[in-house]
């Protein structure tokens, strides 16, 4: 059997260790503040870090992809173009609808005055379903609610809270 290589140097050994507790018993409190408040930065920069890193690879891939950028830009321009016809047709199909009205208004004002010219009257005297006046004054005024649902003087008394006027004469005491 060898013999086991003995250490050469133990002094120099002894001698980190014992100064490393040396450090460690000194400055033991400083050194565990100073590796907690390394963790609590590291936990904040860490997300900011990879938000950085995620958008600079996003960067890169915007700069690679023209075609993909064309292909947006030419479905939006489709889309708008698809939604402006929609409104160019219902615009046509209002106004379309606006001069069968104008049409038909010209219409019974020529029959009105044409009633008129034959003696029956200048205006119709049956009113077109459409024309009901809808004013505020034909609607029903709404019940006023009371001041307070359970109170009614012409009730009687209830029972609870009621009102009871003061005696009638003056107050007494003397002099006179």
């Amino acid at each position: 059997m060898e013999p086991e290589p003995e250490n050469e140097d133990p002094a120099i050994v002894g001698a980190i260790i014992s100064s490393v507790i040396g450090i460690l018993q000194l400055y033991g409190w400083f050194i565990l503040i100073g590796i907690g408040a390394a963790y609590y930065l590291y936990r904040q920069i860490r997300p900011w870090y990879s938000q950085v890193s995620q958008q600079r690879e996003f960067n890169q891939y915007k700069k690679i992809d023209t075609g993909g950028a064309q292909s947006r830009l030419e479905a939006m321009e489709r889309a708008r173009l698809k939604m402006q016809q929609e409104l160019d047709a219902q615009a046509k199909e209002f106004a379309e609808k606006q001069k069968k009205k104008d049409e038909e208004k010209r219409k019974e004002k020529i029959e009105d005055w044409e009633r008129h010219l034959q003696g029956k009257g200048y205006r119709s005297k049956t009113k077109a379903p459409e024309e009901k006046p809808t004013a505020p004054a034909t609607l029903k005024p709404k019940a006023k609610k009371p001041l307070k649902p359970d109170y009614n003087p012409l009730m009687g008394d209830n029972g609870g809270a009621c009102f009871r006027p003061t005696k009638r004469g003056g107050a007494s005491g003397g002099g006179g």
